[in-house]
């Protein structure tokens, strides 16, 4: 059951980003990756929320983390295309822009996923272990 979750979920991610990309991005170089980034600033963000919520006991069953962080998240963000992005720029000559990008694309992710499990522990009322 977990096996097709994470199938499913991750079919739908992928294809989401592949929708949104296609109908937004502009080619890279010349153009700062905005797409990706958003896409992986997102993930960030839903990841440690789903994750926040697992651990809370709220998200249970063969559907709620498999399907939802490892499938729809994981198929949505892209890890590889944000490296593939970055080694354009820096191969056009865009090493300012590619700097910018791995380093807010890096620090943007982790500023969404803390919101995203603040989030998530605001709206379930407990708070992660650890967590000061």
């Amino acid at each position: 059951m977990k096996t097709l979750a994470i199938i499913l979920g991750g079919g739908i991610g992928a294809t989401l980003r592949y929708v949104l990309w296609q109908s937004f991005a502009e080619p890279t170089p010349p153009h700062f990756p905005w797409v990706t980034f958003g896409i992986n600033t997102v993930g960030a963000f839903a990841l440690a929320a789903v994750t926040t919520l697992v651990a809370a006991h709220v998200l249970r069953g063969p559907w709620g983390k498999p399907f939802l962080s490892t499938g729809l998240i994981g198929g949505f963000t892209t890890w590889s295309h944000f490296i593939v992005e970055s080694d354009q720029l820096i191969g056009a000559g865009r090493t300012g822009p590619a700097v910018i990008y791995l380093v807010a694309s890096i620090v943007g992710g982790v500023v969404a996923a803390a919101l995203g499990a603040r989030l998530a522990e605001s709206a379930t009322g407990r708070r992660r272990a650890g967590r000061a």
